[in-house]
């Protein structure tokens, strides 16, 4: 906890130098923004919380049994009428666990707390995904709203142009009033990007923490030109790598270790025990061993219901790998969507329809082109233009999933390495 507070502290505080900082606000990166996430978020701080804790049942696991004392102090008389005196009695008892027993408690306990620490970075991974996919939502909108604005500026000018037409008599009031109606529909859809940005600005703002200021910038691109072709390893990546399925592969070390506990419990309970009395008369000590005989409690419930449970384990692990190379396999294939719509759009699309909607609108102010025209080629370049801009979101949603789900970026240099 103190590690990602001491981040996050060290991130604001490189934010604020001059550097970091120009007239719109603070600029962080996804990295940043990340790091920010982590130290703030509750559910990373009650991951470490358990791993602290699991890490105090695995210190007890380890523990020998404690001794047993046992003073006792009274008075007697002797049977034949002489004075009553002081008796006392000391007797001192030392469990004795049999072998295995406190081996397989403490494999146990590490099992446990290897278990809890794949929660922490199953927890680590969720909000590193979401803080991305979150991010990309911001430039989305931000992209969505520039090419609001720039519609409604065009859409703007057009009615302006109409309007001085139908002055000098070169248009119908009909065309101006068909142009201002489309002015105000794209002022519309401005106002409802400018909302939609805002709103996905401020779910970021939240998941940070409200750690971020008012007018903070976003370092990523959303059309970033560094978009990879996916490795030939990712499912192997998903197999060593998920926490979600190393949880589950964990938990069923945890039944075969409470297996073998209930099983080495059904061994006698061996006591050492020693005592010292003091009589009236007469002083003496004693030496014996205790056993507690499993002749009616076997444990034979406990040793069943946790092989059963061993079983149950073993099964939920190749139903959730099952479920996340199919999640996967689904990622993938939208990622590979995403780029080939990109690549659509470098090799001319977007470039195409802009330059379509620029001759029209030439044509039109020189009066060789129709409103309608105009209209036409302006809601296409608005479609063309959103469609890279998605294409380009889906693609970095499609990525952040693929990263949690092989808990590691795409471009790795360290694949072996296990977290």
């Amino acid at each position: 906890m103190l590690a990602r507070t001491f981040a996050a502290l060290t991130l604001v505080l490189a934010s604020l130098t001059p550097a970091a900082a120009d007239e719109q606000g603070l600029s962080y990166s996804l990295e940043q923004l990340r790091l920010l996430a982590r130290a703030q978020h509750p559910t990373l701080a009650a991951a470490e919380a358990a791993v602290e804790a699991s890490s105090g049942v695995l210190k007890q696991s380890r523990a020998y049994p404690n001794p047993r004392i046992f003073v006792g102090i009274g008075r007697g008389r002797p049977r034949g009428g002489a004075d009553s005196g002081s008796e006392n009695q000391i007797e001192f008892t030392q469990p004795i666990e049999m072998p295995g027993i406190r081996r397989w408690r403490a494999l146990l306990a590490e099992a446990n707390l290897r278990g809890v620490e794949m929660e922490r970075i199953m927890a680590e991974t969720v909000v590193d995904s979401t803080v991305a996919r979150l991010v990309y939502t911001v430039l989305l909108e931000e992209r969505r709203t520039g090419i609001a604005r720039e519609s409604a500026e065009v859409a703007g000018r057009l009615h302006d142009l109409l309007s001085r037409r139908v002055e000098v008599g070169e248009s119908s009031r009909l065309e101006v009033t068909k142009a201002r109606t489309e002015w105000f529909a794209r002022r519309m859809e401005r106002l409802d990007a400018e909302g939609a940005a805002t709103a996905a600005r401020s779910a970021l703002r939240l998941f940070c923490g409200n750690r971020l200021p008012g007018a903070f910038r976003i370092t990523e691109n959303l059309q970033d030109s560094n978009s990879l072709d996916l490795p030939a390893d990712l499912t192997e990546r998903l197999r060593t790598r998920n926490p979600l399925l190393l949880r589950a592969g964990i938990a069923v070390e945890e039944a075969q270790a409470t297996t073998e506990v209930a099983r080495k419990e059904v061994f006698p309970v061996i006591e050492l025990i020693g005592g010292l009395e003091t009589e009236l008369d007469r002083e003496g000590w004693n030496v014996g061993v205790g056993l507690t005989l499993p002749l009616w409690n076997r444990n034979r419930g406990a040793i069943a219901a946790s092989t059963a449970q061993q079983s149950a384990a073993a099964a939920e692990v190749r139903e959730l790998a099952l479920e996340l190379e199919t999640a996967l396999a689904q990622a993938i294939v939208a990622y590979r969507r995403s780029l080939g719509a990109i690549r659509l759009h470098q090799e001319g699309w977007t470039s195409a329809a802009r330059k379509s909607l620029d001759i029209v609108t030439f044509s039109f102010e020189n009066g060789e082109a129709s409103l309608l025209d105009v209209l036409d080629a302006q809601r296409s370049y608005l479609s063309v233009g959103l469609a890279e801009a998605e294409s380009w979101a889906m693609l970095a949603f499609a990525r952040a999933d693929i990263e949690r789900l092989t808990a590691g970026p795409l471009a790795m240099e360290e694949t072996d390495d296990q977290p």
